[in-house]
């Protein structure tokens, strides 16, 4: 089987295996796969029958892992000890608890509590063992071990016994490579799916590296899910106060159209953003402040975008912390030119950037380079085709949409979002991600405008362009699916955005 050799932070393991989920394959399929694994190395590479093998297990899931692996074992012929790190009251995950709950029965192996410093300190079986498993912490560790982990780890270390650690030895920050207090110095170590980034600048703990593969589909890797939403959906710090989730600044409307900047405004207020001023033409100001009075609208003076505004647009753009361009813009050409002017300013100050509709067919020929990680195009089939000056040929061929968005991201060096019956998230250096949430009734208009805004807040929290949009596609769809069970093929797109607290609060 072919594994993932490529480091992965702490943040994209979480995804992945959230998006596993999505997909089907439930947390207490993974952690059987990894306890089996787990067992298998330590069986090739120890001669374990009639061996005493403990296990030093913590409450989270890399401790459930270990404790799979300790039935493997025992299997195996091995003499099995394993000891939790802790009250089994203080157990939260369910799969690691469940697993517990199996060994109580399991008159072969002994299983106990080690609460205390002391207890740990005083446990011959550590001391005495042919082979020690460490399942105290996974990836995710940012902090110095507390108490008692901390002594099991240095206790550990001081056993003859041959050490394994599971995914990353305990103690290890798994994103730098810090050692926070103690880390277990591993014999072998046995990593999950692929190796943590933090294990490059900590060799000298890691021992052999094996990684092994614990059910994670290729797809999960490139599918939008709910893994690329849990970056955003943290809860609120009590300190936070106005601004700190996104100020957005929605820049669109012309002289007959002030649905779409309204749209994509309240969009970004029902995704988070504490603040959003809609820039527009004076004709259209008093129709966009009447949709809501949660909009903050100014008027631009004019009638249209005009290169004259340029300059206000700039400076308020300069107090917010994520910019929507282009719904319903219009295409006067004095507009094109505003907007292109305006974007390449936007880029030099490094202002994260949403690009949609006639803002993109501005931008189509004017060679500018925007910026991977703080730009997102949105266009639509029609649109990308004008973006790419030629016909891009079949619209169907799910690869043909994959291969002209990444072209459509090298060219203008900006994350693009295609839209459509599957939405295509692409980046400048080949990385793609596929959403397949939504239904066929949200073609209704609107639903374009609603996606602009929910990605610019996305934005505005300082993550990469790439992620804001795979988790803006997944929650604009999902909000869509919402929708349509209640109204079916009635829906229209503010049907959407009151169910874009929905998604958050289910995934």
């Amino acid at each position: 089987m072919k594994m993932e050799t490529e480091p992965v932070s702490s943040e994209e393991m979480r995804i992945l295996e959230l998006n596993a989920q999505y997909l089907g394959i439930t947390h207490s399929m993974l952690m059987q796969n990894a306890g089996r694994e787990v067992a298998r190395i330590v069986s090739e590479t120890s001669k374990i029958n009639g061996k005493h093998v403990v296990f030093v297990c913590g409450l989270g899931g890399n401790g459930g892992d270990g404790l799979v692996a300790a039935r493997y074992l025992d299997e195996e012929g091995a003499e099995v000890d394993v000891y939790l790190l802790g009250d089994e009251s203080g157990i939260r995950n369910k799969d690691t608890l469940h697993n517990w709950d199996i060994l109580s029965n399991l008159h072969d192996i002994l299983s106990s509590e080690l609460i205390t410093e002391s207890a740990i300190k005083s446990c011959r079986p550590i001391q005495e063992c042919d082979v020690i498993v460490d399942g105290i912490m996974g990836f995710g560790l940012h902090s110095k071990l507390r108490e008692p982990l901390l002594t099991a780890v240095k206790v550990i270390n001081k056993s003859p016994a041959k050490k394994y650690s599971i995914d990353i030895p305990s103690g290890i920050d798994s994103d730098s490579g810090v050692v926070h207090g103690a880390a277990v110095k591993a014999d072998h170590t046995i990593t999950l799916h692929a190796p943590k980034v933090g294990m490059e600048k900590a060799k000298e703990f890691v021992g052999k590296l094996h990684i092994v593969s614990i059910g994670i589909p290729k797809e999960a890797k490139y599918t939008c899910g709910p893994g690329d939403l849990m970056v955003f959906n943290s809860p609120r710090l009590p300190l936070a106060k106005k601004g700190d989730f996104g100020r957005i600044l929605v820049v669109g409307g012309s002289d007959v159209y002030s649905g779409a900047p309204a749209l994509s405004a309240m969009a970004a207020l029902r995704t988070g953003a504490d603040l959003v001023r809609v820039l527009a033409p004076d004709p259209v100001v008093t129709a966009i402040r009447s949709y809501s009075p949660n909009l903050m609208v100014t008027g631009l003076g004019t009638h249209i975008l005009v290169p004259e505004t340029a300059e206000a647009v700039i400076e308020y753009a300069k107090n917010s912390t994520a910019v929507a361009i282009g719904p319903g813009l219009g295409l006067e050409q004095q507009t094109k030119i505003a907007v292109v002017s305006i974007v390449e300013q936007i880029v030099k100050a490094g202002i994260p950037l949403v690009l949609d509709a006639d803002g993109l067919k501005s931008l189509a020929a004017s060679e500018l380079k925007l910026s991977p990680e703080l730009s997102v195009l949105t266009p639509h089939w029609g649109e990308l085709s004008i973006l790419m000056e030629k016909d891009l040929g079949d619209s169907a061929s799910l690869q043909n949409r994959v291969d002209q968005a990444i072209a459509c991201a090298g060219k203008y060096n900006s994350t693009v979002l295609l839209k459509g019956p599957v939405d295509v998230v692409a980046a400048p250096g080949g990385e793609f991600k596929l959403n397949r949430t939504g239904v066929p009734a949200m073609t209704v208009g609107g639903t374009g405008d609603v996606l602009t805004g929910i990605v610019a807040a996305l934005l505005a929290r300082k993550r990469p362009a790439f992620l804001a949009a795979s988790a803006g596609a997944f929650v604009s769809g999902m909000a869509g699916e919402m929708a349509f069970d209640e109204y079916g093929d009635h829906i229209v797109a503010t049907d959407c955005i009151e169910k874009i607290h929905s998604v958050f609060s289910t995934w």
